[in-house]
C-alpha cells in the first residue's frame, strides 16, 4: 500500500485582487438581462414598500408597548408615593396606665389612657395626630406639630401637654414656647403657662403651678419588689433599656417619684448597693 503525505501537496489559496472583488460584487447585484426593466422597477418599489410597512409595524408595536407600559409605570410610582406619604405608625392606649414611646427623632411621648397617637411611618414630617391626652418632650430640630380635631400645636423643641376632650382643649407649656392655632386664630404660649380652648374660643393664659404634669411623673411605691420586675417598670415608663448584671435575689422597698430616668435608676442602685453605667447605646447597665 502506498501512502501519500498530505504535506507533499500544499494547498494554494488565491485571493482575488481589489478589481476582481469589485467585479464579483457588481455581478452579484446585476439585474438579469432576461427581466424587463419595468418588472425590475416594480419589484424594487415593492421591496421598498415592504420595508416601509415593516418599519410602520415596528413603530406601531413600540407605540402600543409604550402606551401600555407608561400608565403601568405611572401607577406603580403613584402606589409607592401613596404608601410613603400615607403609611402611619399608631399607638392606642387602652390600659389604665400611661404608655410611653419615642418618635424616630427620639422625642418622648407619654400617652394617657383612652388616647391614641399616630405619626408618619417614614417620618417625612415631624407631626403627631393626637386624639386624647399626651405629654411631649420634643427634641430640637425642624418644626414639630401636634394635630388634633380642634386645632394644631406647633413647636421647635420643648416640653408641653396637649389634652383634648370633646369640644375642649388644654395646652400647657413647661419649657420653651408653643403656638396654638385653628382656622381663625392663633396664640403663643410661653413656658410656665397654659391656654384653654373651649367652644371655639380661647381663654386667657394661666400660670402653671407645677413643672411637670402628673402623667409625666414616675410616682410609685414598692414593697419588697424583685429587682427585675422593678426595672421592667422603669423601662416601660421611661422607654429605656436596662441590663441587669447584678446577682439575683435583690428586692427593693421604697417610693420613687421623679421625671428623670437616670435619677430613678440611681435611687434603686443606691438603695441596693449597686452601680450603673450608661453605654454608647444609651442602655443602663446595673452591676455589683
Amino acid at each position: 500500500m502506498c501512502t501519500t503525505n498530505k504535506s507533499e501537496f500544499p494547498i494554494l489559496l488565491v485571493l482575488p485582487n481589489k478589481k476582481d472583488r469589485l467585479e464579483q460584487v457588481i455581478e452579484s447585484y446585476r439585474v438579469p438581462e432576461t427581466k424587463d426593466e419595468k418588472v425590475v422597477l416594480r419589484e424594487i418599489i415593492q421591496k421598498i414598500g415592504e420595508g416601509k410597512n415593516k418599519q410602520a409595524k415596528e413603530k406601531s408595536l413600540q407605540h402600543k408597548f409604550y402606551r401600555i407600559a407608561i400608565p403601568i409605570a405611572a401607577s406603580l410610582i403613584l402606589v409607592f408615593l401613596l404608601q410613603f406619604f400615607l403609611a402611619e405608625q399608631s399607638f392606642e392606649n387602652q390600659t389604665q396606665q400611661v404608655l410611653t414611646f419615642r418618635l424616630p427623632d427620639q422625642s418622648r411621648v407619654v400617652l394617657s389612657p383612652n388616647s391614641t397617637a399616630s405619626y408618619p411611618k417614614y417620618w417625612w414630617k415631624r407631626q403627631v395626630d393626637l386624639n386624647g391626652e399626651a405629654y411631649f418632650e420634643v427634641e430640637k430640630g425642624e418644626k414639630f406639630t401636634v394635630q388634633t380635631q380642634l386645632g394644631a400645636v406647633r413647636v421647635l423643641g420643648t416640653r408641653f401637654l396637649v389634652s383634648e376632650k370633646q369640644n375642649n382643649m388644654l395646652v400647657s407649656c413647661y419649657e420653651g414656647n408653643v403656638k396654638f392655632s385653628d382656622n381663625k386664630q392663633e396664640q403663643l404660649i410661653p413656658a410656665g403657662n397654659s391656654l384653654e380652648y373651649k367652644n371655639n374660643q380661647l381663654t386667657g393664659l394661666k400660670e402653671l403651678a407645677i413643672d411637670y404634669p402628673e402623667l409625666a411623673v414616675f410616682n410609685r411605691t414598692f414593697k419588697n419588689q424583685e429587682l427585675s420586675a422593678l426595672t421592667e417598670n422603669l423601662e416601660q415608663f421611661f422607654n429605656i433599656k436596662i441590663k441587669l448584671q447584678a446577682s439575683t435575689g435583690k428586692h427593693f422597698s421604697g417610693k420613687i417619684k421623679t421625671t428623670n430616668a437616670e435619677i430613678a435608676v440611681r435611687i434603686v442602685c443606691r438603695s441596693l448597693g449597686l452601680q450603673y453605667q450608661i453605654n454608647s447605646s444609651q442602655e443602663y447597665i446595673i452591676n455589683e
